[in-house]
């Protein structure tokens, strides 16, 4: 099974880049990728992804303001905070509002991916992200 992936991110080249590395993998397929969380809404409404991979700093709708509204639309879904801000407290503030786990845009592709299935077999298993 694949699991349903929305990307948002407001760099066009990094949601690019995103899709196409998840898509070349059999258990990941990319359903939507948007420049914002105004736009993450209305395509989790409408999608219901498995996996939100969610940039804090956008227009429009930031990652901040939008994570709490996906969290209570998508209760079952992943949500993955995928930012440039390295500082602790951004992280604790994106798991305190909602997020799964919380990746620095320096991340490898390895790393993001292994990442992305360990939390999803965890959810699937009934444990915590951790």
């Amino acid at each position: 099974m694949r699991e349903r992936v929305l990307v948002v991110d407001d760099a066009a080249n990094l949601r690019e880049l995103l899709t196409v590395l998840l898509e070349v993998e059999d258990d990941f397929e990319v359903v939507a990728a948007v420049g914002d969380g105004a736009q993450a809404l209305a395509k989790a409404d409408e999608l219901e992804p498995d996996i939100v991979l969610l940039d804090i700093a956008m227009p429009v709708m930031d990652g901040f303001a939008a994570l709490p509204q996906l969290r209570r639309r998508l209760p079952e879904a992943s949500i993955v905070i995928f930012s440039a801000y390295e500082q602790r407290e951004q992280a604790e503030k994106a798991l305190k509002y909602g997020a799964d786990i919380y990746l620095e845009k320096g991340t490898s592709v390895v790393n993001l991916v292994t990442r992305i299935r360990e939390l999803r077999a965890n959810h699937r298993d009934g444990k915590q992200a951790g």
